[in-house]
């Protein structure tokens, strides 16, 4: 018995870890998915409203100038200013309250019963529980009411200064006036009649002109930034595990194994199959700085930097510039340098799990987008700590990649019993994008409703601008024009604006897709910045597309014009 107890008493003390839900990697992963949502949620309904503003901002004013006599007749009548202005504000109020009633319906049902489902094909999740903001409700009803009923008071009471004999009249149109192009000599002389006179009537009517110009270039600023956000999500597992982690395995050894047992993993890895191997050291570390949250770092030390970049390729994503591994500092990933603002020279504090810390100075930043490393020479790492670093991780480069041959490779390193685990960065980039295809459909969503809005933004357009020109439309039909010219008459203008708009909408997207990723990005994270040209010429085809339909409904509505009703005398 005493035998016993003082084998007990021999024993090493355990080393116990808590660990809380955060530890739990399907939870983290889950909470990252939901913080980028949370940022996307928090951008893109400006950008809507701000859109569905100029909507509602061209239509209640077109409204009020349409009903200019009927309002001159009310008042001849002798209706009172407030009595005409109740007609308009009922029916912007009404407006506004059915388009808000309709929208919190699809906003608090439709798309989150969408995107939760999306999110339920990785996770086993429970019923998506669907609940009611009032705070958001009254919100989009607030922005609602304030660009339809104040629009319409404004409007309203611009109407209304005049006197009734005046109102009934038809307003006079815009006087034409010579514009800057027509000073051009050598332009404006080969330029035959249409052209002249659609540079005319484009400068003629200039807020319809940047109502236009502003509209399509919003619709298209969101769908590129849509494409965008697919092409940074889908390229971070290809750059990572492609371009910058270039290793096709990584094996953790076990440190107390036996000779034997070392002799045999030594073996299996002179097998033709592998094609390279790095000795490696990880230690995993937080990060230090006042201000800033933790952030978790795999500290990396290498035996050797000969053929490192067969491994890891360690360049500036910025600067494209081979960053090498030298004696003087650590080389920092991008992300975690902008976490901590540190720049090349800056001071970077890490921490042991015994709260000791270690400096250490960077001397360059290396592109990365998934994790946060620091990598290390052999001699930087013991002047740190003041010991020999333990090289008990291998990187590995292998012939073959396919699952079954990693699965049986796997087994075999597992069962010599001298290696704790072994992962393959095919499984980790798998991974990877299936977790970030999840993304995919917010991106479809964001898509389709800025694709929508942007024909409603095209039809609204057109429609006040056939509507504001129809007694000049009928009279270029009495004097003889075809139907498809009359269309053209009008549609040069569109078609010119519609392209001016799209490449506005490029210069707004590019900056908006910029913001996006770096406000939806989580911290351990980075999404790629680079819009594909294919993304540019999508969200130019949408457009065009749209802006196609509305001219093809609108010619139809040209060609049913009543030139002598449009064109008989109010006087």
């Amino acid at each position: 018995m005493q035998q016993e107890r003082s084998k007990i008493e021999a024993l090493e003390k355990p080393e116990y870890f808590v660990l809380d839900r955060s530890n739990n990697p399907g939870y983290a992963e889950y909470k990252e998915n939901a913080d980028r949502l949370t940022s996307l949620s928090t951008i893109f309904p400006v950008f809507f409203f701000l859109i569905a503003a100029l909507v509602c901002l061209t239509t209640m004013t077109r409204m009020v100038e349409e009903q200019r006599t009927q309002i001159g007749t009310f008042k001849a009548l002798g209706y009172s200013s407030s009595d005409i202005m109740k007609k308009f504000l009922v029916y912007g109020s009404l407006a506004s309250l059915i388009g808000t009633g309709i929208g919190l319906v699809v906003g608090f049902l439709f798309f989150p019963t969408i995107i939760f489902n999306a999110y339920g094909m990785m996770y086993d999740m429970p019923a998506v529980a669907l609940i009611f903001y009032p705070s958001y409700s009254v919100m989009a009803l607030l922005v609602a009411l304030l660009c339809t009923t104040v629009t319409a008071f404004a409007a309203c009471l611009a109407e209304l200064r005049s006197n009734a004999a005046t109102l009934m009249r038809p307003k006079a149109p815009k006087q034409g006036k010579r514009i800057l192009l027509e000073r051009v000599g050598f332009i404006w002389k080969h330029m035959n009649f249409s052209s002249k006179v659609t540079a005319r009537n484009i400068f003629r009517y200039k807020q319809r002109m940047l109502m236009t110009i502003v509209g399509v270039a919003g619709c298209t600023a969101l769908i590129l930034t849509g494409f965008g956000l697919r092409d940074s999500i889908s390229d971070i597992a290809t750059l990572q595990y492609g371009s910058v982690l270039k290793y096709d395995a990584i094996v953790t050894r076990d440190k107390t194994a036996t000779e034997k047992k070392k002799a045999a993993y030594n073996q299996l890895l002179s097998d033709d199959a592998v094609t390279g191997r790095m000795p490696t050291s990880m230690k995993t570390m937080d990060t230090v700085k006042a201000g800033t949250g933790s952030q978790a770092v795999q500290l990396t030390t290498f035996a050797t930097t000969e053929k490192l970049d067969d491994f890891i390729h360690l360049e500036n994503r910025e600067s494209k510039e081979n960053l090498k591994l030298d004696n003087r500092g650590a080389v920092v990933t991008e992300k975690l340098a902008k976490l901590l603002d540190l720049k090349k020279g800056s001071t970077l504090v890490l921490k042991d799990t015994g709260h000791k810390e270690y400096r250490f100075k960077v001397t360059g930043i290396a592109e990365n987008y998934a994790g946060h490393y620091v990598y290390l020479t052999k001699n930087s790492y013991e002047k740190a700590f003041h010991e020999a670093p333990s090289y008990d991780t291998d990187l590995l480069n292998l012939k073959h990649t396919s699952k079954a041959w990693e699965n049986q490779f796997a087994e075999k390193l597992m069962d010599q019993g001298g290696v704790l685990g072994v992962t393959f960065s095919n499984t980790i980039s798998d991974m990877l994008t299936d977790m970030l295809k999840s993304l995919n459909i917010v991106m479809v969503v964001l898509i389709v409703s800025a694709a929508i809005l942007a024909f409603i933004v095209l039809y609204n357009l057109t429609n006040i601008n056939v509507s504001e020109r129809i007694r000049e439309l009928s009279t270029i039909k009495v004097l003889g024009f075809y139907p498809k010219e009359v269309t053209m008459y009008v549609y040069r203008e569109n078609i010119i604006l519609t392209l001016l708009g799209i490449l506005v909408g490029f210069i707004f997207g590019f900056f908006l897709h910029r913001f996006v990723i770096q406000t939806a990005e989580v911290d351990n994270m980075m999404f790629s910045p680079t819009i594909t040209w294919p993304s540019y010429v999508y969200s130019a085809i949408l457009t065009l597309l749209f802006s196609t339909i509305v001219m093809l409904v609108m010619h139809y509505k040209l060609k049913k014009i009543d030139m002598i009703e449009a064109l008989k005398s109010v006087e």
